[in-house]
């Protein structure tokens, strides 16, 4: 089915140069995980339904194999270290398909930036930020690697070495770490190691996929702020080193129109951004406290009480998995803070009072959306950044010492 998803999309995706150039591999692998919004074949779809089904079915499977047995604050702190991360890389796949119209104003923005290219200087700036991207999904790319490569060692160690080198009693399965079922056959928990093998190496795909939409619609701003501020400096120093005739005024005025239509353009995006996705944003930022609370609590148990090494590993392994992915989210939009408000200080900083009256009411005009910096808020509650992002610790911390003390 992969295949075919892949052979029906090709021609979709010829114009995309961009993607050719600097993303292929994040392309591929979201036609993969049928995330690619340009992709509606009816084997696409069956894909996705497949996958959220998958998804659905294991959080199902956890939450029963709690509920028929013992329900003790250990029991739940490892079925919901496990389950959590789960549900928000569910609610994540979800959101993006339903907000697939806005991924693919993004993208369509993303191909035609090349055309809006005018000098070696923008041209700099756009490569600089698409490789600081492309750095970005490089670090999930690795996660990704290294996340696979440990979930095959763990998970299929103890089966391939049942098979070659057979003892007396069964080695311990590493199920037993993810999930408190239970059955003394073990073919059946063989299957259910090759199920977490399968799920956990979906999960990190997707994960891989929905989480570097924020950095990319942070990046692909960014590069519109900073050519907008480029092309300002350069209109005011053009108008305030010769005396120019209202011709040549009125040229420049044009492209200080264009700008400006640039400037909402980025805004738009933003807010379009903002408005489609707040709420699925919410919930992913809730259970992401909620779950790093649990996994940092599990980690704690395991080095003071358990003291077993693999227990630690994987709790480690959970904790820092989510620590990684919410700082990025975070880093992303604080990229695009910091953008739009250096564009507003460049602007105030220009000798921007000594051009004529007709530039500096376009000028003025820039500057008062600019006064208000451009972000990414959740709702008007939480807005990702770096202050956001010690905020989200501090909760999950106060949740951590909420259950340690219950304990």
């Amino acid at each position: 089915m992969i295949f075919r998803v892949l052979y029906d999309s090709r021609h979709l995706t010829k114009k995309m140069n961009v993607f050719d150039k600097h993303y292929h591999t994040y392309r591929t692998l979201m036609k993969i995980v049928g995330l690619w919004p340009y992709n509606n074949s009816i084997y696409v779809w069956i894909q996705r339904l497949w996958f959220l089904m998958f998804f659905f079915g294991n959080i199902i499977f956890q939450i029963m194999s709690l509920l028929t047995s013992a329900i003790t604050l250990q029991n739940c702190v490892l079925i919901f270290s496990t389950t959590c991360p789960l549900i928000i890389v569910l609610f994540r796949y979800i959101g993006l398909i339903l907000f697939f119209p806005t991924i693919k104003l993004l993208f369509h923005h993303m191909c035609m930036e090349e055309a809006m290219i005018q000098d070696s200087i923008e041209a700099q700036i756009r490569r600089k930020y698409i490789d600081d991207s492309c750095y970005m999904i490089d670090i999930f790319f690795w996660m990704t690697y290294v996340g696979i490569a440990l979930c095959s060692i763990l998970l299929l160690c103890p089966i391939t070495l049942d098979f070659i080198m057979p003892l007396n009693e069964s080695r311990t399965r590493i199920v037993h770490y993810v999930t408190i079922f239970s059955d003394k056959s073990i073919i059946y928990m063989d299957i259910l190691c090759l199920n977490y093998m399968l799920l956990a190496i979906l999960v990190i795909l997707s994960a891989t996929c929905t989480e570097s939409i924020l950095g990319l619609y942070s990046y692909h701003t960014s590069i519109m702020f900073k050519i907008i501020g480029h092309r300002i400096q350069k209109i005011v120093k053009y108008l305030t080193m010769f005396n120019l005739s209202s011709k040549q005024i009125d040229s420049k005025l044009a492209e200080l129109y264009r700008i400006v239509d640039i400037h909402n353009q980025a805004i738009e995006l933003v807010d379009i951004m903002i408005n489609n996705s707040g709420k699925q944003f919410m919930i992913s930022t809730l259970l992401s406290v909620i779950s790093m609370a649990i996994s940092l609590h599990r980690l704690l148990n395991a080095i003071v009480i358990k003291k077993d090494e693999l227990e630690i590993l994987i709790s480690f392994i959970f904790f820092t998995t989510q620590l990684v992915i919410t700082f990025l989210n975070n880093n992303c939009n604080q990229i695009l803070i910091d953008n739009s408000q250096e564009l507003f200080i460049e602007l105030y900083i220009s000798m921007w009072y000594f051009v004529p009256l007709k530039v500096q009411k376009i000028l003025l005009l820039i500057m008062i959306r600019s006064s208000t910096a451009c972000m990414i808020n959740i709702l008007g509650v939480f807005t990702p950044c770096y202050i956001g992002f010690s905020k989200m610790l501090s909760t999950s911390f106060s949740y951590f010492t909420l259950m340690h003390s219950i304990q």
